[in-house]
């Protein structure tokens, strides 16, 4: 992530003091009078350029892990060695902020975070930049509303039947290859010789 390096302020870009800052310096900080704070200068426009690609793989990530479930990304700061975890909209605003002031904007970390709900942002900029290679950024997941096994209600970001624990991507994919025009009786066929249990 372009944006993630020590701000102007003395704070990282991840928007939280550095680990260097000890509590009375930070005290410090906050008291110096402003006059003598260094104002904020706009970004160059590399660095411009590179929050706007952020942005824009921020969208690409959200569009496809959203309705997976997943709450938002996690960052590995290089600044102070922690993880940081950011929801959809929060991350988006600090990059808009970031693009107006030239400054990361300041922000209260979630409380107690599960990893498995947010994406790392090297695998979402991976995973969307494969989509984007094979033509399928614009591609909208298949929504399915039962499991074809054992017609368990299932919501749409759901990967697997939560009942009986079959994947339901050989779902998706029978529509999908009914959507392209497969005869049924041949989509079916295709997906028990590629190893997918038979579904009534």
């Amino acid at each position: 992530m372009a944006w993630n390096t020590p701000s102007r302020s003395g704070r990282s870009a991840c928007g939280r003091k550095t680990e260097a800052m000890s509590d009375e310096e930070e005290e410090s900080f906050r008291e110096e009078p402003e006059g003598e704070e260094e104002p904020p200068r706009p970004l160059s426009r590399d660095e411009k350029e590179s929050v706007e690609a952020d942005l824009t793989d921020l969208e690409l990530m959200r569009g496809v892990f959203q309705p997976q479930g997943a709450k938002g990304v996690v960052i590995a700061c290089t600044e102070c060695g922690a993880n940081h975890y950011y929801g959809w909209e929060l991350l988006r605003e600090s990059l808009e902020h970031m693009l107006e002031t030239g400054e990361p904007r300041m922000h209260e970390p979630p409380y107690e975070p599960r990893e498995d709900e947010y994406v790392v942002w090297d695998y979402g900029k991976g995973y969307v930049d494969a989509l984007t290679d094979a033509g399928l950024e614009n591609a909208t997941r298949l929504e399915i509303t039962a499991c074809a096994w054992c017609e368990t209600l299932v919501e749409a970001h759901f990967s697997f039947c939560p009942r009986c624990g079959r994947s339901l991507s050989a779902i998706r994919l029978y529509q999908e290859l009914l959507n392209k025009g497969i005869d049924e009786r041949e989509a079916r066929a295709l997906l028990i010789r590629a190893g997918f249990e038979p579904f009534s």
